[in-house]
């Protein structure tokens, strides 16, 4: 969400509709060259609720097949819509985990690329790997629900075509979900790595589920591709994205999972998380914010009382680029905080968490008002802010002491249009 929030995870890079309409591929510099899997694999029918989907099971010389009446303990999941050039590494990743009881399953939505024969190649080498080649591209959020359906693992974890598993991801994400029987999922620490794999900034700070609850009202906890989940619910029916959700997809699938455990973050950085320009479009950027905010006042109105959401509803709408900063506008969003601070705060389990919502908060604040209703361009509005805000200077300072780096990001994209 930008300042003192986790990075949005959906990044639009396969939201291309069936249609094929704005089909392009993406001329970024990638990482240097890794060495391109081969070997031979074998086709097997279609499932048949999938007549787009051909299934392709990988067979190497180099692992012991899987047996296929054996549940893995996880299944990897990843959708990938012209993969290149980052494709290659995410695959290495993979096999490069210290846990190797896993099944990867891939869905290739109608690429028009080379990531197919990768992918093929990959599958050949790899028992592990299951691929599911379509011809048409049919979207980020169908082709996740096409490799949930075929995903037989205890837990799932999603990972996506440009980013990089650290090689003790799995290890710590299973280990965690194994001993905590009351979670239903967990999502991690992480790198964000630009198109040319330089280091942009880490994240690692970790979020226990009241945290997380707090932060639902306005942005998932952590990017997509951190998510370590249980595959099925305690009816036996397995978790799917909702396919309504183009964009944002993930936040809507995260507040559902919470619906039925408890989730957490952990602080350990076990992913490298790509961000480049290409990323998403000023049309899907728009899409992406209302989604945000749809979900985002869902996951508010099951915590909060009704008229707290209603006095949320100016600063709702000041981070949805809706409402421009001036002085009654930002009176109005400084009293939406002020009023879930007071609900929130003798409901907190413990001091810090006060420290933390009251920090969180301010950071809220400040992007709202600062950034995304464009105060900082109106020294009269920055001064409204500042005696308006007066309350939250101490927090929102030690927020910026605590992520200067994301602070000034934040700050650079005062007013970005929302499309």
């Amino acid at each position: 969400m930008g300042l003192f929030f986790h990075e949005s995870a959906t990044r639009g890079k396969h939201d291309c509709e069936a249609s094929g309409s704005g089909r392009r591929q993406r001329r970024v510099p990638g990482i240097a060259t890794v060495p391109t899997l081969v070997g031979q694999g074998r086709r097997c029918a279609a499932p048949k609720e999938h007549p787009l989907f051909t299934l392709w099971h990988g067979r190497g010389d180099d692992l012991q097949a899987l047996d296929q009446t054996t549940t893995p303990a996880v299944s990897v999941l990843m959708a990938v819509h012209n993969g290149l050039p980052f494709l290659q590494a995410a695959l290495v990743s993979l096999r490069g985990q210290t846990f190797d009881a896993y099944e990867f399953i891939i869905v290739n939505d109608g690429s028009t690329d080379e990531s197919r024969p990768i992918l093929e190649a990959a599958a050949a080498a790899d028992p592990r790997i299951r691929l599911i080649n379509g011809d048409t591209n049919v979207g980020l959020t169908r082709a996740l629900n096409i490799g949930l359906e075929a995903a037989r693992g205890t837990y799932v974890a999603r990972m996506d075509s440009d980013d990089i598993s650290h090689s003790k991801r799995l290890e710590r994400q299973f280990a965690f979900l194994k001993k905590a029987s009351d979670h239903v999922a967990v999502a991690c620490g992480y790198n964000v790595i630009d198109g040319q794999d330089r280091h942009v900034r880490t994240n690692n700070d970790p979020l226990d589920d009241w945290q997380i609850r707090w932060v639902g009202g306005f942005n998932p906890p952590a990017p997509h591709p951190t998510y370590f989940f249980r595959r099925v619910d305690e009816r036996g029916a397995p978790y799917l994205y909702d396919p309504q959700f183009k964009t944002a997809q993930d936040f809507d699938f995260w507040s559902r999972l919470a619906d039925h455990g408890m989730t957490a973050v952990l602080a350990d950085v076990l992913i490298d998380y790509r961000r480049h320009p290409d990323a998403i479009t000023v049309k899907k950027r728009a899409e992406q914010t209302a989604n945000l905010q749809l979900t985002g006042t869902r996951n508010l109105r099951k915590r909060l009382p009704e008229n707290v959401v209603q006095d949320l509803e100016p600063l709702l709408a000041m981070l949805a680029h809706k409402l421009p900063a001036n002085g009654a506008t930002i009176a109005a969003v400084v009293k939406g905080c002020n009023t879930m601070l007071a609900y929130d705060l003798p409901r907190a389990p413990s001091r810090a968490h006060r420290i933390w919502a009251k920090r969180t908060a301010a950071g809220l604040l400040a992007l709202a008002i600062l950034s995304r209703g464009g105060a900082l361009t109106s020294a009269t509005a920055t001064a409204s802010f500042l005696f308006q805000a007066r309350g939250y200077i101490l927090a929102l300072a030690a927020k910026i002491l605590e992520s200067p780096g994301l602070a000034i990001k934040s700050l650079r994209a005062v007013r970005r249009p929302s499309g």
